[in-house]
């Protein structure tokens, strides 16, 4: 592109979008045509000159939320409306309003757990300054991937311990390893020991619950294999949260595998203060449920499609 073109796609994007001057109007100034000018406002999108978002308030459904409250006895409750019927931009809405509330469970000094993934990844992009200072962010379980493909593990860890002035901690090993053996000498080692030790002492944990599927981020990046997943299948796993998997009564599946993984476990978690799940999409109401059976969470953040499949399959029971 030469640069006078690339001069007047930016001049036509400024004066629509900071002038608010009409595409009739530009065309005029700039003696072309409306539709050329609109062409390169599209451009000018395309080449990221122009990045368009749309916040809005974002309020609780609360007579869903009130339901949910009282039926799985939790902490706190935020309901998204599905003002689009689009799973990404339902996510980024719930990822959004647990950003904008973090201040409520997040105080200075606080250690706080996460796991990681692609929910996990959707709320790092979301995440701003937060009032708390000197806090410490560290991972619920391993992160390193088995393939090239990246976990995006640390994307959490940094935007969250860099909002609240503090410091992260990785663990430097996979989620999963291939025996029991390979899981407890790990634990031995002095950075890992520190981390899952500082994992320990967290007051509030952050995490995703992942449905069982050949399209989680587990499977993607190798720690399963086709014949692994049939298993937890035939277990009647229904979903994880930080690698461990159980069924729709929140019990543990496949104690071999459980073994296997490098973290925190599920039972330690049930002892924090705040538990904060974020989780969305009918696909994952099995998963919530077990995770709200178990009592993994005490604090969710959902949307009010799934909210409603939820209070649906309890009142049904």
């Amino acid at each position: 592109m030469d640069i006078g073109r690339m001069y007047q796609i930016m001049r036509i994007a400024r004066k629509y979008y900071e002038l608010h001057m009409g595409q009739s109007e530009i065309a005029k100034e700039e003696g072309i045509s409306k539709s050329t000018v609109s062409r390169m406002l599209q451009k000018a999108e395309e080449l990221g000159y122009v990045k368009v978002t749309v916040e809005y308030p974002l309020e609780s459904v609360d007579e869903i939320e009130r339901q949910m409250k009282e039926l799985f006895h939790l902490k706190d409750v935020f309901v998204t409306p599905n003002v689009v019927d689009n799973d990404a931009i339902t996510l980024k809405d719930i990822c959004r309003a647990l950003a904008d509330n973090l201040d409520r469970y997040i105080k200075d000094r606080t250690v706080v757990g996460v796991s990681w993934g692609k929910t996990m990844n959707c709320l790092a992009e979301s995440i701003h300054k937060i009032n708390a200072k000197d806090i410490r962010v560290v991972q619920l379980n391993g992160g390193v991937s088995k393939h090239t493909n990246p976990t995006g593990a640390t994307r959490i860890v940094d935007a969250l311990s860099g909002s609240g002035d503090g410091v992260g901690y990785m663990f430097p090993v996979p989620a999963i390893v291939d025996s029991k053996e390979i899981s407890d000498v790990l634990k031995k080692d002095s950075q890992v020991r520190k981390v899952l030790s500082l994992a320990m002492e967290s007051q509030v944990t952050i995490f995703s619950v992942g449905a069982l599927s050949l399209d989680s981020i587990l499977c993607e990046v190798g720690y399963f294999k086709e014949e692994e997943y049939q298993l937890l299948e035939k277990e009647k796993a229904v979903g994880d949260i930080a690698s461990r998997f159980f069924n729709i009564d929140g019990q543990i599946v496949d104690e071999h595998l459980n073994e296997r993984v490098v973290g925190l476990d599920l039972e330690d978690l049930k002892k924090k203060q705040f538990n904060i799940a974020v989780a969305a999409g009918l696909h994952k109401v099995d998963a919530i449920l077990g995770a709200l059976r178990g009592g993994y969470m005490n604090v969710l953040y959902t949307d009010e499609k799934t909210a409603r499949e939820l209070l649906k399959r309890c009142y049904m029971e």
